[in-house]
């Protein structure tokens, strides 16, 4: 049976634009659980998204939410560690340097289908979010290599990426693979990159040593030579989980 206080947070978030002006001053761990019903329900957008954030905020899945940069602009949240924009194709790399300049701390960012993100975007993101952990750029049509090499030049913590369906290029996955990340890296997803040859996996398994979850099919240029170069790294203790496709 729910809780009285389970129910009266049901209520308030189904009539949450009665009730902004209350929200405001609620405790933070009253806000925290509209924030959850709502954004599952997507109902959080650009004009009532900062009443339900405070100084302790430290996760927002807005994938469900009709959000722009006028939401993330709004986002002032040091202690924010991870942010789910799936599908979310208002923002702009303008959002995310705002969201970036406020929100140094932040450790996963999913961008998967975020079109109108760009290199830029991904620049403030590496340069500010330092301890980034996860990221996906999985459908991000506009990003190119700048965007890997500026995560492989900042984010040592990075240990998984996904930039499946993109146009990125050999030069962006060796600036990744020989970056500051290239001993953190487990998980690394580049399917469906059409630009991609053969050097871009021996890149990665020549200098990330503990990469364990590996993911190349659909790659048109790769050549059996990836499928050789792979040889000597499946087993124990070494990559886990691979997938290719050779053509």
């Amino acid at each position: 049976m729910d809780s009285l206080l389970d129910l009266s947070a049901e209520r308030v978030a189904q009539y949450a634009d009665r009730y902004i002006e209350c929200i405001r001053t609620l405790p933070f761990s009253i806000k925290d659980k509209l924030l959850r019903i709502m954004t599952a329900k997507g109902s959080v957008t650009d004009s009532n998204i900062s009443q339900f954030l405070h100084a302790g905020t430290r996760t927002l899945d807005l994938q469900n939410c009709t959000v722009s940069d006028s939401a993330l602009r709004q986002i002032h949240c040091q202690q924010l560690e991870s942010i789910i924009l799936i599908g979310c194709v208002n923002i702009t790399s303008e959002g995310l340097d705002s969201l970036a300049s406020h929100c140094a701390g932040l450790k996963i960012a999913d961008l998967s289908g975020c079109a109108a993100v760009t290199d830029s975007g991904l620049r403030a993101l590496a340069r500010s979010c330092k301890r980034l952990e996860v990221i996906s750029l999985c459908e991000c049509p506009a990003i190119s290599d700048e965007a890997l090499i500026e995560l492989g030049a900042n984010c040592s913590c990075l240990y998984s990426i996904d930039f499946s369906g993109t146009e990125v290029t050999d030069e962006g996955v060796i600036g990744l693979a020989t970056g500051v990340c290239c001993q953190s890296l487990k998980e690394l997803q580049m399917v469906r990159c059409r630009n991609l040859t053969d050097k871009a996996v021996t890149t990665v398994l020549s200098n990330c040593d503990n990469i364990r979850i590996f993911h190349f099919h659909g790659c048109p240029l790769m050549t059996d030579k990836s499928r050789e170069a792979l040889h000597n790294f499946i087993g124990p203790n070494k990559i886990q989980q691979v997938s290719w496709t050779v053509y």
